[in-house]
């Protein structure tokens, strides 16, 4: 019996002794596990901000750290600044911070804003903190005089190009203009950011060129997104300036009939002896371009007084005996009134403007004196700009009267052609009661016909035949230059065709023109 108790206190001792083990080693491992959750502290990392700017800006962006701290930039365009230096990334210590960001045009787009994220690490942890968002490029372009000042509209030029200068933050054109504005080089095309010279003035055409216009000069960039439209600003020709077209009559070598009805013009064709005469009924057609078409004549008389050459100016002085048409439009007639004596006259126009200026002085402004003689003659200024013509008015020779006047460009000046009369007695016999029937060979370029008859559609009107076949539908006559004239074209003339001139239906002249057989 004492054998078995004993057996049994030592197996409860042995009993014991295990338990107590496995309950040391579990304290042992709870103290552990308890060591190891203090060593370990978890990263507090600032509020997310949003930062907005645009390309240009400097930023401060403020935090607080938790501890020792790294930030890294995710855009080479947002970057972070340090004792004057630029990098992409800063780190620093626990506490309050302040950041300062400079935000760069790099990579920058028109159309969206691009976003930069600021990452921060402390220790082996790392969140974002800031989105620094940086809005999307607008687009620029402005214009600018050639001193580089900027201007709001653009000035067109009259004789010459006005330049002007442009720039944009993007590539561009000049797309819309008006019809009436001409471009040097007929485009304007910039690149981004470099200033581009634009140049402009209106075109030589005096619908436009005698009046004031106003329009729009419009720039696009290449994918047409956006326009940009700036004003146009002509102010006309010059107010004292006038312009007497090419195409009129030289002033100089006129004779007038004493009857006022025939002006005759003799001129020299070139080298050597020969001579071209022209010839005009009732009046001298002229077409001038001034601003608004405003322009006044002045009427001016030759005499010799006491031996000496003076000029006279005007109706106080008597010359009230030429008249200047003028039709509101930029074209003139000169009619000389009938006379018994031989006179000498001078006509000017001036613009308006100029007129003004010097109609209080007008003699002592056009006249100029040669103090040694005392003779008179008209300034030389004006001479050069303003004289329409100069002439004498006396009885004239009998002469074959002149038919027509025929003329063409020969590359450098109108050239008169000779009309020859028609002596075949069949083309007579074919225009019976015509007694003015000519011919003329057709000099390989557009014509030019007066049958000096007065104006077109008024005075008389025109049929062309060709075989006996009524051309006229083809075109290839049509109104002239003036209102006096018709104009004659064909590519190549190889049969002759008759031009009859004819008023209610009566035939007045006829003009064939031959192939040119030379």
């Amino acid at each position: 019996m004492r054998k078995l108790k004993q057996k049994n206190l030592v197996a409860l001792m042995r009993k014991f002794s295990l338990g107590g083990c496995f309950a040391a080693l579990f304290m042992a491992l709870c103290i552990s596990a308890c060591s190891d959750d203090d060593d370990t502290t978890k990263a507090v990392f600032p509020e997310k901000q949003t930062v907005n700017c645009v390309y240009g800006d400097t930023k401060e962006l403020n935090f607080e750290a938790s501890a020792n701290w790294q930030l890294t930039s995710s855009a080479t365009w947002c970057r972070f600044v340090n004792d004057g230096y630029e990098d992409y990334s800063l780190s620093g210590t626990a506490g309050k911070q302040t950041v300062t960001l400079k935000i760069t045009d790099e990579a920058v787009a028109f159309d969206a804003p691009t976003v930069a994220h600021l990452t921060m690490m402390i220790g082996a942890d790392k969140a974002i903190i800031a989105d620094v968002v940086r809005d999307n490029k607008t687009r620029e372009l402005k214009i600018y005089d050639m001193e580089g000042n900027e201007i709001q509209e653009i000035e067109v030029g009259y004789n010459d190009y006005k330049p002007f200068q442009v720039k944009a933050n993007f590539r561009f054109a000049a797309t819309n203009r008006p019809e009436w504005l001409e471009i040097a080089g007929n485009a304007i095309v910039g690149t981004a950011n470099e200033m581009t010279k634009g140049e402009v003035k209106v075109i030589e055409n005096s619908q436009y060129v005698k009046y004031v216009q106003n329009g729009t000069l419009t720039f696009a960039d290449e994918d047409g997104v956006m326009s940009y439209s700036f004003p146009l600003v002509y102010k006309g020709m010059d107010p004292k300036s006038i312009k007497i077209l090419d195409s009129n009559p030289t002033p100089w070598n006129w004779e007038v009939s004493l009857d006022g009805k025939t002006f005759t013009q003799t001129s020299g064709a070139g080298t050597g002896t020969s001579t071209t005469t022209s010839t005009y009924n009732k009046f001298v057609p002229y077409t001038v371009q001034a601003l608004n078409d405003e322009v006044v004549p002045v009427y001016i008389q030759k005499v010799v007084e006491w031996g000496m050459v003076q000029m006279k100016i005007g109706e106080e002085d008597g010359v009230d005996w030429m008249r200047l048409e003028d039709d509101g439009k930029g074209n003139l007639r000169l009619k000389v009134d009938e006379s018994s004596e031989e006179r000498e006259g001078y006509v000017l126009v001036l613009p308006k403007a100029l007129y003004e200026e010097i109609k209080d002085e007008l003699w002592e402004n056009l006249i100029e004196m040669d103090m040694e003689t005392y003779e008179q003659d008209i300034n030389y200024i004006y001479q050069n700009n303003n004289l329409l013509i100069n002439f004498v008015q006396k009885e004239k020779k009998q002469e074959t009267a002149q038919a027509f006047k025929v003329t063409y460009f020969n590359g450098v000046s109108m050239q008169e052609v000779a009309c020859s009369k028609v002596t075949d007695p069949d083309i007579i016999d074919l225009y019976s009661g015509v007694s003015d029937i000519y011919t003329v060979e057709y000099p390989a370029a557009a014509i030019e016909i007066d049958p000096l008859l007065g104006d077109l559609e008024i005075d008389w009107n025109f049929k062309v035949m060709r075989n006996g076949t009524d051309i006229t539908e083809t075109r290839i006559c049509e109104g002239g230059t003036s209102s006096t004239t018709i104009s004659a074209w064909e590519q190549e003339v190889t049969q002759e065709f008759h031009i009859l001139f004819e008023k209610d239906d009566e035939i007045k002249k006829v003009l064939i023109v031959t192939p040119n057989y030379n």
